[in-house]
């Protein structure tokens, strides 16, 4: 590793380690305050990424107009600084807390699928506070296991992961050697397992239409859930106005399952998407947009 690049790593980590330790110290609606302070201000400093936010937020609503489009960017921004400070104290809810933070609909059809025996296949996407999302349904009693991409610092990874795992939520690592059998585990033992398919990654894929424009979308869990009959669940987390949060669980899917693999994973992946698109229009400054989604494009694919 280059000297710069791993002084920049460093710097990073150990920032991240102060604003921890400072952050412990504060109360949480404090904290979540000055964490959207922070991330207007990183709005501001960082040019190459709102560049990116705002001319992504063109491609997918082509009808807005330059203000509007720039309120949401900033908007963005201030969520995912909020969001910092919030998963940084996730230790700090609990059942006594629970429910004046998180509000919960639909929590009935987590209860239905559990019923069946399989467990059961959680999409959602990265909107709003998906952290706290599974942190939500550790504290309620459930067994919850999540997919991730590992991160590109091992010490910054090694702390989310102890963050998730103070709620009971197990990470399981993309590109690790056992994956395949942790996540038939994790099924058969009648637990959840959560996957966030909105983003261009390093993974097997297909390409589907998201806000009008081919995207690169991961398959697992089209795959997964056709090859272990498991039911699948979509769900979102919504930031409130006053830093509350909104979780809206819907009714299990009824997959499409022709007979033909190949284009039944495309055809449920679209479906999944489609779900995702239309959570992202309804809180657009609660989504990702400085992620390059349409990276990859068919024609350039292998």
């Amino acid at each position: 590793m280059r000297l710069r690049k791993k002084l920049v790593r460093g710097i990073i980590y150990y920032g991240l380690r102060i604003l921890i330790f400072i952050a412990y110290l504060i109360p949480m609606n404090t904290g979540v305050k000055i964490g959207g302070f922070l991330g207007r201000l990183v709005y501001y400093i960082l040019h190459k990424e709102r560049r990116k936010t705002i001319s992504n937020l063109k491609r997918a609503f082509p009808e807005k107009d330059n203000i509007e489009l720039k309120k949401i960017a900033k908007g963005c921004f201030v969520s995912l600084g909020n969001g910092l400070f919030e998963l940084i104290n996730l230790p700090k809810i609990n059942k006594d807390n629970l429910e004046k933070i998180v509000k919960v609909e639909g929590e009935e059809h987590v209860k239905e699928a559990l019923s069946k025996g399989r467990g059961f296949i959680f999409i959602t996407g990265h909107v709003g506070n998906w952290e706290i999302m599974g942190a939500v349904f550790g504290i309620k009693g459930y067994k919850v296991n999540v997919i991730a991409a590992p991160l590109y610092d091992n010490r910054i990874n090694d702390l989310l992961v102890k963050q998730r795992a103070w709620h009971n939520v197990r990470v399981i690592l993309r590109g690790s050697k056992d994956i395949k059998r942790e996540i038939i585990k994790a099924l058969r033992n009648n637990e959840s397992l959560t996957m966030l398919i909105d983003q261009d990654t390093k993974v097997p894929g297909v390409f589907v239409d998201f806000f009008g424009r081919q995207a690169y979308t991961p398959l697992g869990a089209a795959s997964i859930a056709l090859r272990t009959g498991s039911p699948v669940l979509m769900g979102f987390i919504t930031r409130q106005s006053d830093n509350t949060h909104k979780i809206t669980i819907g009714s299990a899917l009824n997959l499409i399952d022709t007979g033909d693999r190949e284009s039944d994973i495309k055809e449920n992946t679209l479906l999944f998407t489609k779900i995702i698109e239309e959570q992202i229009r309804k809180t657009p400054e609660q989504w990702v947009w400085m992620h390059n989604r349409w990276k990859k494009q068919p024609e350039k694919h292998n």
